[in-house]
């Protein structure tokens, strides 16, 4: 049996990763190629810490005290987060087993990484010959003052991108 090709799906909570899923399945996938479904967790970061007094002192300030959130909290906050990357995970590869898609799942911390930088150096690291993902569909301005996951893989990536837009079904 001839091996088939690896191929990348980014895949997030969003209902445009689920339609990129169904895209990929009825137009691109092959029988012996192997899915490589890709989350990027976005691990949720401390916020900025409140200053509560600060003395001047000649060319330079001195800031003695920080409030620092609760760590339970914090740590609630993080597991909620790792089980909600698992259960996004975890859909996918349900519906890899429903179509007999042969697949293998990584789920990456994001470390303060762009998500766009760790799918591009994911799918080069795993030889993959395609990324395919959802675009969320974001308006223009949107897209110029918070980035686009999709438009970053896009320009940077060293294998083909499909990008699924929010309006296509499944077709």
């Amino acid at each position: 049996m001839e091996p088939g090709r690896v191929n990348c799906l980014a895949v997030d909570s969003s209902e445009t990763s689920e339609t990129a899923f169904n895209w990929y399945v009825k137009n691109y996938h092959q029988k012996n190629d192997t899915l490589l479904i890709v989350h990027i967790h976005e691990v949720p970061q401390l916020p900025m810490m409140k200053v509560l007094s600060d003395a001047y002192c000649g060319d330079f300030y001195i800031v003695p005290h920080y409030f620092f959130p609760n760590n339970e909290q914090y740590r609630t906050q993080i597991k909620k987060s790792i089980e909600e990357a698992k259960a996004i995970v975890e859909k996918f590869k349900t519906f890899c087993v429903e179509k007999e898609i042969k697949f293998n799942e990584i789920v990456l911390d994001d470390n303060f990484k762009s998500p766009g930088y760790m799918i591009c150096e994911l799918a080069k690291k795993k030889a993959a010959t395609v990324i395919v993902m959802g675009q969320r569909g974001l308006g223009a301005i949107s897209r110029l003052f918070l980035g686009s996951t999709s438009d970053y893989v896009l320009h940077h990536s060293d294998v083909p991108v499909i990008i699924i837009p929010p309006t296509i079904s499944s077709r």
